[in-house]
């Protein structure tokens, strides 16, 4: 093994886990069931809840209270040496006089919502000022009325340096209720040793000469938006019938004994050690199988990718907005997100964190920072191409009528 090979493994090791590695409900098919669930949870709350006037129009905000609650996934931001708090909150803290409970207790979508419907289903206050659930839940809570307003006029720094991938939104027009987090993209990751050729498309994924050696995910919005977008169909606009037959060419890839496996997560697993050639997956997860693997490759398919948001949501019960407010203008700042993402490893919505990760990589003294950090600046993973941009798409804002007829069809999918 080389010394590059050694410094790879010794700079995977001393990663985080993804966060999907963090979801147990994930592998085998889990995550497709732990999606039905949360449409199953929010059955009947949509018809008898609508945003309140209040919930839309922002009125100005109260004086910092000096507290602030944030719920999060795990390992989603800088750590600091031997369990110390993250240099990231403690610099916010010693900044801002506010006191920070960060709580890293989101692990599921479907889990952390059902913990919250009772509760806000009833107005009470859950004990969150700001969540970061996935950005198709966005468009949930919103139509449950569990959003507050985002006052904009009170976010300068986020105005200045979100790139404009991540502004104005599908799933949340203008982030009227949200700011993002961190992103990633749904694409093709594949090893060319295995393949014996380069993959541009999704239909890629049924070439028979893979037979047995392709995998898909089991995240009904990935796989549907995606067969979706290879039928050429625009996603935003994409009709029942037009489900039906991205049922049926998955249904066809299936029963054709192409397909090796629905994966939730651990089709990176499979993909290095060889059982799965080809398959659909997530950028963030790719970026560290490079580390160890510089030969596999993630690619954007022609027909267009997703690029997905972890978004931070201000709650319509938070005690503190402001100081809600005050964080998220915070972490805007390219140094500090500089911090997050040298850590994390994801698409980061500041694209100026890209020459500070370059500036960072010329001043490391130790081989290893340099060769990471070197790495991570020039990953299209982290910071996409126009090219990638250009050929990517945010899920399609799902109606109830529609996340109930898109999960009966992937259904039939995977329980083929």
């Amino acid at each position: 093994m080389s010394i590059d090979d050694l410094l790879r493994l010794e700079r995977l090791a001393s990663r985080r886990l993804t966060r999907r590695d963090l979801l147990g409900t994930a592998a085998k098919g889990g995550a497709g069931f732990a999606a039905a669930a949360l449409l199953a949870a929010c059955g009947g709350l949509g018809a008898e809840s609508s945003p309140t006037e209040a919930a839309t129009t922002p009125s100005g905000l109260p004086p910092l209270a000096h507290e602030l609650s944030i719920a999060q996934w795990p390992l989603y931001i800088d750590p600091g040496a031997k369990g110390a708090d993250s240099p990231t909150l403690v610099a916010f803290e010693q900044e801002t006089g506010i006191d920070v409970t960060y709580r890293e207790n989101i692990n599921d979508n479907a889990a952390f919502f059902g913990k919250l419907v009772p509760q806000m289903s009833a107005g009470q206050d859950p004990g969150y000022d700001l969540i970061t659930l996935s950005d198709w839940v966005v468009v949930k809570m919103d139509r449950l009325g569990w959003l507050a307003p985002i006052d904009h006029t009170a976010l300068p720094t986020v105005t200045a340096n979100i790139g404009a991938a991540f502004a104005d939104p599908a799933y949340d027009p203008g982030n009227a209720h949200s700011i993002p987090w961190q992103g990633g993209i749904t694409g093709i990751a594949y090893d060319p040793g295995k393949t014996g050729r380069e993959l541009t498309s999704f239909d890629d994924l049924w070439d028979p000469a893979f037979a047995g050696h392709v995998g898909m995910l089991t995240e009904m919005v990935d796989t549907m938006n995606l067969t979706l977008m290879s039928l050429g169909v625009d996603i935003q606009n994409a009709t029942d019938d037009d489900v039906q037959r991205a049922k049926e060419k998955l249904i066809q890839q299936r029963d054709a004994g192409i397909v090796r496996q629905y994966y939730g997560q651990d089709y990176t697993r499979a993909l290095s050690n060889g059982d799965v050639w080809a398959t659909m997956a997530w950028s963030g997860d790719v970026l560290q199988l490079q580390l160890v693997n510089p030969d596999l490759r993630f690619v954007v398919p022609e027909e267009g990718g997703i690029l997905w948001v972890t978004p931070m949501e201000l709650l319509r019960t938070a005690q503190h907005p402001a100081d809600a407010h005050a964080f998220l203008d915070f972490v805007y700042r390219p140094e500090i997100a500089t911090a997050i993402t040298e850590w994390v490893g994801y698409v980061t919505p500041v694209p100026a964190v890209q020459d500070l990760v370059r500036q960072h990589a010329e001043e490391a003294t130790k081989a290893g920072d340099r060769e990471y950090l070197s790495f991570l600046a020039e990953s299209p993973l982290v910071f996409p191409t126009d090219d990638m941009l250009g050929h990517l798409q945010s899920y399609k804002v799902l109606s109830e009528e529609e996340e109930q007829s898109w999960g009966n069809a992937f259904t039939e999918v995977l329980s083929g």
